[in-house]
């Protein structure tokens, strides 16, 4: 990948890299892109520890990006780690910020050292966003949008959904923009042949199968999945539904499953191989009541599965400017297994949506989306050089 402009020093900030949510799964993407276009970044990740390194449970680093874990999980640590920070700034150029609280240190780093800041909003709306503890969050991350957007030269968007969330907290029109997520669409299509197979989990050649990939949390709604595969399965015959990932819905749905008798479910946990997991289903499904652009709606399109997903976020739209898949309203159940039924049983569909997925590789494609992030970090002027 050629850099559109000069190499710069780049600093990225983010919460925790020891999960595989699609914020973290980003984060690498980028700062992996970053450092292939020659740039020097750095990657601090708050939360996580030398002895819990990214890449056991979060996701994969090139050896060309320098990882930084802070450790900051205690009052001491966070002290430490905000000066360890603040010296990581004043050696970069630019500090780039994903998530919370990585958008509070970050700035806060950046304001401390003189540096250009810009932050990076993933929320799937401030309902969803609390603390460890489960207290909302949704206050507290306006409260520092207000006192710090003066300091933040962009806010980037990932979907254009959350410009009028921005809006209301106060950040200036002027400085929001919107950079699509992006995903290596050429390393996926290759994982997709490799990894999993269908005989490996029992599941017959002939069954339909729906893939649900995601974090087990309330509002990915596995559950009605599940129960949407027991209406399939007495109008098609033998559909069967594997579930990818983890979280605390995870025990919940299981034993519904056990309760179900539903031998037809698997559950897979977290798992490395993503794309395998998609290349084994008809559809793949996200009725999610929040978000805002999902990385398995994009890695979907980038193997090309046909998609049945809620009319959340920008999942509508993409799917819409794609042909990639069916979105639904998100408060109708009733919708969500029509729109299954349809893929499933209608082959002319199903051929449709999946054309139309692995047409969309351009628009979806990580170099695309680090492009974008070079242009705009290149209309940034360099910061000052100041003591």
């Amino acid at each position: 990948m050629q850099s559109p402009a000069r190499a710069r020093r780049l600093l990225l900030v983010i919460g925790n890299l020891d999960t595989l949510g699609g914020m973290e799964v980003q984060m690498a993407h980028l700062a992996n892109g970053l450092a292939r276009s020659g740039h020097q970044v750095t990657l601090a990740s708050i939360r996580s520890r030398d002895d819990s390194p990214a890449g056991a449970h979060g996701p994969p680093i090139e050896p060309a990006v320098e990882l930084v874990h802070l450790g900051a999980t205690s009052r001491e640590a966070q002290l430490s780690g905000l000066r360890r920070l603040w010296r990581m700034a004043r050696g970069s150029e630019l500090v780039h910020c994903t998530g919370w609280d990585a958008s509070l240190w970050g700035r806060l780093a950046g304001i401390a050292a003189h540096r250009p800041v810009v932050v990076a909003e993933h929320t799937p709306g401030r309902e969803h966003q609390v603390s460890p503890s489960g207290a909302p969050r949704g206050r507290y991350i306006a409260a520092h949008n207000r006192l710090l957007d003066r300091f933040t030269v962009f806010t980037v968007i990932c979907a254009e959904w959350q410009r009028d969330i921005l809006l209301s907290e106060g950040v200036k029109a002027s400085k929001v923009t919107l950079i699509p997520n992006g995903v290596p669409v050429d390393d996926l299509r290759r994982q997709a042949g490799e990894g999993l197979t269908r005989d490996a989990l029992g599941i017959p050649a002939e069954a339909k199968v729906i893939t649900h990939v995601a974090r087990f949390r309330p509002q990915k709604r596995q559950l009605l999945t599940l129960q949407t595969t027991v209406r399939l399965r007495e109008a098609l015959g033998d559909v069967r539904v594997v579930f990818a990932g983890a979280g605390p819905d995870l025990d919940p749905v299981q034993a519904a499953a056990r309760e179900l008798g539903a031998d037809w479910a698997t559950f897979l946990g977290r798992h490395d191989n993503v794309p395998s997991i998609f290349s084994l289903g008809d559809i793949t499904v996200l009725p999610s009541t929040g978000e805002a652009m999902p990385m398995s709606i994009i890695e979907a399109i980038g193997v090309g599965v046909p998609i049945v997903a809620a009319d959340v976020g920008d999942v509508g739209p993409i799917l819409e400017r794609t042909g990639a898949g069916v979105h639904f309203p998100a408060a109708d159940p009733e919708a969500f297994y029509a729109a299954c039924r349809e893929v499933l049983s209608d082959t002319s569909v199903h051929r449709r949506l999946a054309d139309a997925a692995a047409a969309a590789s351009d628009e979806v494609d990580v170099e695309t989306m680090v492009g974008r992030y070079e242009r705009l970090f290149a209309s940034i002027g360099a910061p000052p050089n100041r003591r």
